[in-house]
Formats: C-alpha cells, sequence, structure tokens
C-alpha cells in the first residue's frame, strides 16, 4: 500500500471511529433517557475535573456553544435526573461550579468499562512503542481538528 492510500485509509477509520462512537453515545443517551447535549455536557464537566478544572455555568456554554438559557435548562435537567449538582467553587464562593454525581459516573462506567476493556485487549496486543505512536497521533489529530469545531 502507498503512503498516500496509508494516510487516506488512516483518515476514513478515524471517521470510521467517530461514528461508531456517535452511535454508542446515542444508544447510551437512549438507555438512560439522556439528549446528545446531555451527553456532551456530563463529558466536558468529567474531563475538567479530571483536569483539575472547576467547570462553571458560563464555560460550559462556551464549551457547548449554548446560549444561557439553554444552558440553564441544560443543567437544570440533569440536575434533577441526579446527574450533575451545582455547588459554591472552593477557589471563589461567588462563582458556582458544576459537579457529576456519583449516578453519573456509576452508569457510564456501566456502560463503557466493557468497550474500554476491549480497547484495552487491542493495545495489550501492541508494542509499547507502537501504543505511543498512537497515542501520539490521537493527540496530534484532536489538535489538528480543535480549531474546526471551534469555527
Amino acid at each position: 500500500m502507498t503512503v498516500d492510500a496509508v494516510e487516506r485509509e488512516v483518515v476514513l477509520l478515524l471517521r470510521e471511529v467517530s461514528v461508531v462512537s456517535n452511535r454508542t453515545a446515542a444508544v447510551f443517551g437512549e438507555t438512560h433517557d439522556l439528549h446528545r447535549t446531555d451527553l456532551d455536557a456530563l463529558a466536558v464537566v468529567v474531563g475538567a475535573a479530571m483536569g483539575g478544572v472547576e467547570m462553571t455555568p458560563g464555560r460550559l456554554a462556551t464549551e457547548l456553544r449554548l446560549s444561557s438559557a439553554a444552558t440553564t435548562a441544560l443543567v437544570d435537567r440533569l440536575e434533577r435526573a441526579g446527574h450533575l449538582v451545582r455547588e459554591r467553587s472552593t477557589t471563589d464562593r461567588r462563582q458556582v461550579v458544576l459537579r457529576v454525581q456519583d449516578r453519573a459516573r456509576e452508569l457510564a462506567r456501566e456502560f463503557f468499562t466493557p468497550m474500554a476493556d476491549d480497547v484495552g485487549a487491542v493495545l495489550a496486543d501492541m508494542s509499547p512503542d507502537d501504543v505511543a505512536v498512537v497515542a501520539r497521533f490521537l493527540r496530534r489529530a484532536v489538535a489538528a481538528l480543535g480549531p474546526a469545531a471551534q469555527d
């Protein structure tokens, strides 16, 4: 296979990963009565927490490209469902931050752990150097695709 053909295949495979990921999110959302925006919001809040960043409703609105009113409705819906809670910031008591509740974490863990295990098995069949190459590629691909999501 030529270099051009391999590069084309990589782009097509990335698209297929995106399609499968979207289908998986749809199944999870339907199973747990969550809209796609709900899932995106939970992912953003969890990602921020993992990075040590407190997620405010304003930041969430910016990340999801939602109006203030739509963000309030979204957070209200997730709070009623027991997935999110609003709390005062530990660093600035004037700010409200969003925290994911254990219920949301448990649902996600229950649904996504088997898939993570399957991907882990694929990675286990690869050399550490190959895994490092995949990780480096994915980091760079995310960075390269990021600006398109902002426009």
